[in-house]
């Protein structure tokens, strides 16, 4: 019996309640689904390599093989065959696509004609040599990039420049980008100031949008929240009281997490840190397992921190072999990894934003922990599971 006055706390959870078959089978089609249609980690872009010449432009298109089986049906790596001859042999129907998708010319004319060159490979990707006789160019080109949108609306074109007539400069490895997107597909490039990196607000841009499409991080995200509004008493799954008490437990983990990958990502990007990316995507998929598995089972509890700290340190891994293929100059090496974390912090900030308040309005109802906190966790296991494998096996 209670004392009067006093409000009694809910009920606990029957945290024992267990899966029919049909729960169960639910499941396993829902992660069987998002296995699919998810790809997580996905970059989705392709590069196009320029040389600004006295009366010429020449350099190279860069795409991925995996965009061109999806794209072309152009298998470079089915079966025993030889992937240089594959992408040789299909070269013609990946011109045509280019030519229709890309142009760069003057402003008041037409574009350059472009002429083919040879093919070859560089890890998993193709590349088209080009040229195009232009005459004295001029300072102002036109570009137009409308390539493998129809992939995915986060899809991207990076135009490198390595050398420029116009000032003398040979970029060499300090590759200068212009980035494409679908709603900023025809730009215009001053020949005569070209910026030497990619700006702080870009490099933001680059941290909000990797988070964003990075699913596995958001579900390493989720599986750390979904406990966040509960606590346990006495074994039991009981509900937060208030506000405050789950905000702080959010605030830990947040901070935590963040803390960790950011260490790494520095780390990684000044080259302190060479881990194999097939290990650390490994380790990704192995961190939601974990975390997913602890708020089914409840074995972790004091330590859950430090816990979150070590599997962070991958995340940020993780962000780094993204951020190793966006194009800015060594010098500004520090700037451009301090705004692009803060850009993963951003859209981070973001989702929990978004999920939280969601969880927390959701937290007593009766349904919540063995629907949202044991079956989505389960979900998590099931969907990081498949990946976990397809990495740490190099199936995919």
């Amino acid at each position: 019996m209670h004392r009067k006055g006093k409000v009694p706390h809910p009920p606990p959870f029957d945290h024992e309640m267990r899966f029919s078959p049909l729960h169960l089978l639910a499941l396993l089609v829902l992660a069987t689904t998002l296995t699919q249609s998810l790809n997580a980690h996905a970059r989705g872009e392709n590069y196009i390599f320029v040389n600004f010449r006295e009366d010429s432009i020449d350099g190279t298109f860069e795409i991925r093989f995996d965009e061109l089986k999806e794209g072309f049906g152009v298998d470079a790596t089915a079966g025993d065959a030889d992937p240089a001859a594959v992408i040789e042999q299909n070269a013609s129907k990946v011109h045509d696509y280019i030519e229709q998708n890309f142009a760069i010319g003057p402003e008041d004319g037409p574009p350059y004609t472009i002429e083919w060159g040879e093919t070859s490979i560089m890890d998993q990707f193709a590349r088209y040599s080009f040229r195009s006789d232009t005459g004295p160019l001029p300072d102002l080109l036109s570009v137009r990039h409308t390539m493998l949108y129809e992939m995915g609306r986060f899809h991207r074109g990076l135009l490198l420049v390595q050398y420029n007539a116009k000032t003398g400069i040979n970029y060499g490895e300090e590759y200068t980008a212009m980035v494409f997107g679908p709603s900023n597909s025809e730009q215009t490039l001053d020949l005569t100031d070209i910026p030497g990196l990619v700006t702080p607000g870009q490099m933001i841009k680059q941290g909000v949008l990797h988070i964003w499409i990075g699913i596995d991080h958001i579900l390493f995200l989720l599986a750390l929240i979904f406990p966040t509004v509960l606590r346990l008493e006495n074994g039991s799954w009981q509900s937060v009281n208030g506000f405050r008490r789950s905000f702080l437990n959010l605030l830990k983990i947040v901070t935590v997490f963040t803390i960790a990958h950011s260490i790494t990502l520095l780390l990684a990007a000044i080259g302190i840190i060479n881990l194999s990316s097939r290990f650390v995507e490994s380790m990704i998929a192995l961190s939601i397992i974990l975390v997913a598995l602890n708020n089914i089972t409840r074995k972790v509890r004091g330590g859950s921190l430090w816990v979150i700290l070590f599997l962070g340190l991958f995340h940020g891994l993780g962000f780094a072999s993204v951020m190793g293929h966006l194009p800015f100059r060594v010098n500004s090496l520090l700037k451009s990894v301090i705004s692009f974390n803060l850009g993963v912090e951003i859209g981070q900030i973001a989702i929990v934003a978004v999920i939280f308040p969601i969880l927390f309005a959701l937290r007593r109802h009766p349904s919540y922990v063995p629907v949202v906190l044991q079956g989505g966790s389960a979900v998590l296991i099931l969907v990081s599971g498949y990946w976990f494998v397809q990495r740490a096996l190099g199936l995919g």
